[in-house]
Parts: C-alpha cells; sequence; structure tokens
C-alpha cells in the first residue's frame, strides 16, 4: 500500500483501484469509493462557487450521515479548514465559535439549524450536498504543511479551544491507527461515535479511508440503531468508551458486535480488569487495545498491546508510532523512573496552535512538545500509568490527592460502576476530596463497608468526606463522564446543604 499524503490522496487511490469496493454506509444507503469522491469533488465545486477558498473556515453540523461525510470530504478538497462542531451545545456557544473562527459558512441539518440562529453565518443545508454541484474549477492539493481541521476539545461548557490540524497531521493520525491495527481493505468498522468527535473522522473514518475498507455511520446512538448497523456490516475494528463497551456487552445481541471484531479499541478511562476478562473469555479471539489520545495529538498519543491488558489494564501503554512522551517535574526537567509527572508528547500528529487562543498556545506548546496537563509515572518496562489531570490533583491542607488512585480501589467494590473524585473547597483544609458514585443495576450502596474497604488501603486525609450518587453520570458527546458537570452539580448541593439534586443525592 503506498503512503498516502492527504486524505484526498488515499480517496483519489482506492477510487481508482477498487472503484466498486463500498466505502461509506449508513442505514440502507451506501456509496462506493468511486461514488464518494465523485460526490465529494462535486460539491467541492458547488462550495467554490459560493466563494469558498482555500484557509476559509468551514463549519459542519450534523448527525452521523453519508451527507456530513461528503461535505466534509468537500470542504478539505479546496484547502478550506473543516470545522466538525459538537451538535450538542447551545446557540450562544455556537454564535462564540463562529466569532473565534470568522467563519466564512456553515453547513448543517436541519434538525441544527436553530444552533445558528445567533451565529451570523451563511448556512447551508446539509441535505442538499449530494445534489449540489458546479463546473468551477478545483486547485491543485494542499500542502503537507496546510491547515487542514479544526477540532474543539471535549466538553460544552467553558473557553472553546479549537486545536488546528495541519492536513500531514490529520492524515498521519488516522495513519497510525491503521498502521498499528494493521487495517487493509477487508476490514470494516461502526462508528458508534458522533462523526465530530476524533474517534469518528480519525480512528474509525479515517483509518478505513486509508486502508481502503468500510465505515458505516449510525445516524445517532441508540442500542437498537447499533445492533442493526452491526448486523448489517460485520465490524472487525470496534471501539469506544469502557462504559459504553459494557452497555453492549450486556446486550441479547452482543455477539453480533464482538462476534465477528478483531480488535476492540477503548480509552478514556481504564477497562476494568473484571470486564476484560469476561470480554475474552465470551470471545477470546478478540484483540483488546487500551489507548491514550488527545484532541491536540490527533488522538493517538500510546497503546497498550493485546497480550498485556489483563495483567496491566490500567496503563495506556506504550508511545503510539512515531510519538516520543516523556514526564516532566515541577522543575521542567524528567521525572526518575516511577516518579509521577507531567506528561509531554511529540510527534508528526501534533497541533499547531489553538486558533485565535495565543495565550493558550503558548502555555501547551513547548519546543516541539505537546504539555498534556495529564500526570502519569512509568513502570520498569516503560508503561505509562496516568494519574489524573493537572487540575484534578487535590490538596488537602499540603497533602496531595491523587484522584486516579482513589477512583482505581472504588473500582474494586462490585456494587460501583462507575466513580469520579473532585476536591470540593474547605475554609480550613483548602480542599477535601469527594466520591461521586454511579451504582450498578440491581446493587445498592452501603457507605459504611466502602468507608472500611478504604481505611484499610488508604492514609486517613484520602478518605472521602462525602459519597454522592448520581443515577446516571452525565456524559460528554464521546461517552466519558462530564466531570466538569459533575463537579459543578456536587459543589452545588453541598453549598446548597440539600439531600437533593435532582437524579443526585448524598449518602
Amino acid at each position: 500500500m503506498p503512503p498516502f499524503d492527504t486524505l484526498w490522496h488515499a480517496l483519489r487511490h482506492w477510487a481508482g483501484k477498487t472503484p466498486d469496493r463500498i466505502a461509506l454506509r449508513e442505514g440502507d444507503g451506501a456509496l462506493s469509493y468511486q461514488h464518494l469522491a465523485a460526490q465529494a469533488e462535486g460539491y467541492a465545486r458547488f462550495l467554490r462557487s459560493t466563494g469558498v477558498d482555500s484557509g476559509d473556515r468551514v463549519i459542519i453540523v450534523g448527525l452521523n450521515v453519508i451527507e456530513w461525510v461528503v461535505a466534509y470530504l468537500a470542504v478539505m478538497r479546496l484547502g478550506a479548514i473543516v470545522v466538525p462542531a459538537n451538535n450538542r451545545i447551545s446557540a450562544i456557544q455556537m454564535a462564540e465559535l463562529a466569532r473565534l473562527l470568522d467563519a466564512r459558512l456553515a453547513i448543517s441539518d436541519e434538525r441544527h439549524q436553530p444552533l445558528f440562529a445567533q451565529a451570523g453565518v451563511k448556512l447551508l443545508s446539509l441535505e442538499a450536498v449530494a445534489s449540489l454541484s458546479a463546473q468551477e474549477e478545483l486547485p491543485d492539493f494542499a500542502s503537507p504543511q496546510a491547515p487542514a481541521l479544526i477540532s474543539f476539545t471535549s466538553g460544552t461548557t467553558g473557553e472553546p479551544k479549537g486545536a488546528l490540524l495541519s492536513t500531514a497531521a490529520l492524515c498521519k493520525a488516522s495513519e497510525v491507527f491503521r498502521k498499528f491495527f494493521r487495517a487493509t481493505s477487508a476490514d470494516t468498522t461502526v462508528v458508534i461515535a458522533p462523526m465530530f468527535h476524533n474517534t469518528g473522522f480519525i480512528d474509525q473514518f479515517g483509518q478505513m479511508l486509508l486502508a481502503g475498507g468500510e465505515t458505516m455511520l449510525v445516524k445517532e446512538f441508540h442500542r437498537k440503531e447499533a445492533i442493526a448497523a452491526f448486523k448489517a456490516a460485520p465490524a472487525t475494528f470496534v471501539t469506544a468508551v469502557p462504559s459504553v463497551l459494557r452497555m453492549l456487552m450486556i446486550l441479547d445481541d452482543a455477539d453480533a458486535v464482538f462476534g465477528p471484531a478483531r480488535t476492540v479499541l477503548f480509552g478514556g478511562s481504564p477497562m476494568p480488569a473484571a470486564w476484560s476478562r469476561e470480554m475474552l473469555e465470551r470471545w477470546p479471539h478478540l484483540e483488546l487495545v487500551h489507548g491514550y489520545g488527545l484532541t491536540e495529538f490527533g488522538c493517538a498519543c500510546s497503546f497498550l498491546p493485546p497480550e498485556m491488558i489483563v495483567d496491566f489494564g490500567e496503563s495506556v501503554g506504550f508511545p503510539a508510532p512515531d510519538a516520543e512522551l516523556r514526564l516532566v517535574g515541577e522543575d521542567g526537567q524528567d521525572v526518575p523512573q516511577g516518579e509521577i509527572g507531567e506528561v509531554w508528547v511529540a510527534g508528526p500528529t501534533r497541533m499547531t496552535e489553538y486558533w485565535g487562543r495565543p495565550e493558550a498556545t503558548a502555555q501547551k506548546l513547548s519546543g516541539k512538545w505537546l504539555r498534556t496537563g495529564d500526570y502519569g509515572r512509568m513502570d520498569a518496562a516503560g508503561r505509562l500509568f496516568l494519574d489524573g489531570r493537572r487540575d484534578d490533583i487535590i490538596n488537602r491542607g499540603g497533602e496531595k490527592i491523587l484522584p486516579s488512585h482513589l477512583e482505581s480501589l472504588l473500582a474494586e467494590r462490585p456494587e460501583i460502576g462507575y466513580s469520579v473524585v473532585i476536591g470540593v473547597p474547605d475554609p480550613i483544609l483548602q480542599q477535601v476530596p469527594v466520591a461521586a458514585l454511579e451504582i450498578r443495576p440491581g446493587h445498592e450502596f452501603d457507605e459504611g463497608a466502602a468507608r472500611t474497604f478504604l481505611a484499610s488501603r488508604l492514609p486517613a486525609y484520602a478518605m472521602p468526606a462525602h459519597f454522592i450518587l448520581f443515577d446516571p453520570f452525565p456524559r460528554i458527546a464521546s461517552g466519558k463522564v462530564d466531570r466538569r458537570n459533575v463537579r459543578e452539580a456536587v459543589i452545588r448541593m453541598l453549598n446548597d446543604r440539600s439531600p437533593n439534586l435532582g437524579d443526585t443525592h448524598e449518602t
């Protein structure tokens, strides 16, 4: 397989070599590589006729549909900068996003067009993408150094930060997945994450595009639709956060998801060892891989190989292909093996900058290195273990508490499905730890038993001051728990001294 300079070079290659092979499916619809290339080029000509030029920012908002992918490819074909936007933000946030980008236009499905009510940007219909074309000449392909995509970091609140990836970085990010997972034109994947997330357009669609494989889109994630998609297009590559994988595992039709699969990639949080063991007992042919990624790095920073999942499942493994990792202390020097430091990462998939945020860019980049804001340690074999975010460290009267350590202990309790440990303000101690919990169906939480369990494993200062139950946790688009939302809810509840907050209550 030849190396590709851009995703478009890959699309053109497969459109010529295997024109009739299916590239993209969604429901009963499908596009071959030849037709995908033709539709994307046709829409690129139309966008050109509306005045879109290289470097212009174009926002795309919609569900996981074929038209979304066609528009995504068409914008890139012009050398414009595509912005896959979160369809779950508010109209006010979308207006802030459009102003930050100084966007040329937006392409949205009908359902999400109200998000642009205050954006002051020209709006095109996503549903019309497949039918629009023009006779405009197309420019040469963008250079590898040209900006290609702005991906906004996870979350639905706070100051938006858009990581700018070059044409080469975007292509290389997908190539990292193709290379590590040995993808070929015989491979398939089903996208259940939103396509605006890196998982959708880099890990899955991008990987399959480079390999000449097939991508099935689930328009909007619901269990019934997801199972139908896996049955219609059995996937060899499956990826999701652990909580979503667990939900799929317990379905009656779980064999349709995991039976045909070769590889299951998970990230965002460790997979509980019990879940990994159960998955391998039921589907022993599977290769389970734990990945660690960042929006600012095209997602792929490290992978834990399948042979280490059972014994070292909490580790995020070793550097991804062409990536470099180091752990840096407060003095700016590398920390010794086994000690905790901030994870810095370097490689060809690193972002160029945060769009329109020079101060944030300066704080994030140091030479070739990206400062992740994650703390971690390496064992003697060079495996990386994450120990929480810089901002997550809890300072209780001068004693430092790592939330990830507490969360790891709480995961051993059979009744606890998921936990989030946060620090809340305290007038005397500065901060105290609080454990927010999601209890597994059919189980009850016994605070006394949990405290006894933790007391034998923790110093007294690290014991949670409160245990608060959520049913369920709020989650962001990728399926990960929205820690910021959880923190705000907990602090609000404690400040109000109220025993109830919606579905949340203190034990």
